[in-house]
């Protein structure tokens, strides 16, 4: 339900520009006012399920996330779904902080490994049908339905959870609440002013306040981080090199996948003609082969290694998406891109599941839980700016009206997206082989692909 919210909404861009009036400020805020509250909320809802109880808060995500989700039904203008997409994402993200932990407390540990396996199989189930199931929602019904959807399903599952799952605590963290508003406000005042920088002008004082002011309370948010006695993103950990390029990867492979779905998925829809279906079966070469291929990726991460997977697989997704930027003209098609969203299709299959792994081998078992934490928020992060860096970029180059002038944005953006991807991989440079790494680290559950795919 989580990771549907962040692939419907994509394929509902158009029609939400179209029903709302929103521009491409508003529809980048539709975004990443859910992926901004997601990211916030993972280690701080992780901390309050251990000392108030897990069950408990992941039934308070779910509420939030279902209530959000009526709210976001019944939004009449950009600026109402924006809010209530932000609550949204703060409540997806402290179910999705204690969904884990609670399947962990409720499976006896030799069975684990089957209930992780459906985790990550209803997560990639979610990738793949995402479009698919949006693209049939706004088609057959309208786009609030992709939102009302949601409201019985968290009735339902609250009033299971209080019959079938047991209460559990863990050992008691201290909440960072100042590292929390400094990290939100810095995140937001950059991205705002990356969205907005277009249209209002990038020397602006709202912009460049944004700009100074962000990179100033993330300066900061590190510096706190180095001193506060329980710190939600400690800094120490990333003397771990090969940490650091893992979550680094995962920050360019996230910033890559949401900044193309949120492009092209409008490409598809205003240039091409295709309607909100068409878009979603569209889509499927280049979100439907996860399922397939990532498992196969992960085997072979155990006997070669996560770096060169993660190379190829940033490079494939990279060339597959440049070269639909280079050959993107009005009216072209869909039988060209069906090639370069393959080559896509298969990277981001092979990267997103090898850097989880990279991230994971690299740390010691005590510390599995935190490095899933800080990376699985560095990635949403990443979502964050990857949809602002596009923004930006689309609307200095082109915008809508006619579809040559969304082309004229397309082309460029998709091209910075390529760019971005092939950056990743001198992060990716940096992670060591599983023999080079402290032993014992295992894959953590908690970074199976979610919902941060786009």
């Amino acid at each position: 339900m989580v990771g549907l919210d962040v692939l419907v909404v994509t394929t509902a861009l158009p029609t939400l520009h179209e029903q709302l009036g929103a521009g491409v400020a508003g529809l980048g805020w539709t975004v990443n006012a859910y992926e901004l509250g997601f990211a916030a909320f993972i280690l701080t809802g992780a901390a309050l399920g251990d000392r108030f109880g897990r069950r408990k808060l992941f039934v308070i995500g779910i509420l939030l996330f279902t209530l959000s989700s009526a709210f976001c039904a019944m939004s009449t203008s950009i600026e109402t779904l924006i809010a209530a997409r932000g609550l949204q994402g703060v409540g997806g993200g402290i179910a999705i902080a204690l969904a884990l932990a609670v399947i962990t407390d409720a499976t006896p540990p030799q069975e684990r490994g089957a209930a992780f396996g459906v985790w990550g199989a209803i997560s990639g189930v979610a990738v793949a049908a995402g479009p698919l199931v949006g693209g049939l929602i706004i088609q057959g019904f309208a786009w609030q339905w992709i939102f009302w959807l949601n409201v019985p399903v968290g009735i339902v599952l609250v009033a299971l959870s209080m019959v079938k799952i047991a209460e559990t605590r863990g050992s008691v963290r201290g909440i960072d609440l100042l590292g929390l508003l400094l990290s939100t406000i810095g995140v937001f005042g950059i991205a705002q002013s990356l969205i907005r920088g277009g249209e209002a002008g990038w020397t602006s004082p709202t912009v460049l306040a944004g700009f100074i002011g962000g990179a100033l309370a993330l300066v900061l948010f590190v510096v706190w981080e180095t001193r506060a006695r329980s710190p939600m993103m400690p800094v120490g950990m990333f003397r771990n090199l090969s940490f650091t390029g893992g979550c680094l990867t995962s920050f360019v492979l996230a910033a890559a996948l949401y900044g193309n779905g949120f492009v092209f998925a409008q490409y598809l829809q205003l240039a091409e003609g295709n309607d909100p279906l068409g878009v979603g079966i569209r889509l499927l070469p280049w979100v439907g082969l996860a399922l397939f291929i990532s498992p196969i990726a992960g085997k072979m991460a155990d006997s070669m290694g996560e770096r060169p997977l993660v190379i190829v697989g940033l490079l494939l997704h990279g060339i597959g998406f440049l070269a639909i930027a280079l050959m993107a003209s009005a009216g072209m098609g869909y039988g060209p891109m069906i090639i370069p969203l393959l080559l896509a299709g298969v990277g981001v299959a092979i990267a997103f599941p090898t850097v989880a792994s990279a991230v994971m081998r690299s740390v010691s078992p005590m510390e599995v839980g935190m490095a899933a934490g800080v990376s699985n928020t560095i990635r949403q992060v990443g979502a964050v700016f990857g949809v602002a860096a596009v923004a930006a970029i689309f609307t200095a180059q082109g915008g809508y009206g006619t579809a040559e002038r969304f082309i004229s944005g397309f082309t460029p953006a998709t091209i910075a997206l390529s760019v971005i991807t092939f950056a990743g991989v001198l992060a990716a440079l940096i992670i060591r082989r599983p023999a080079d790494q402290p032993s014992g680290a295992s894959m953590a559950p908690d970074m199976q692909p979610g919902p941060a795919a786009p």
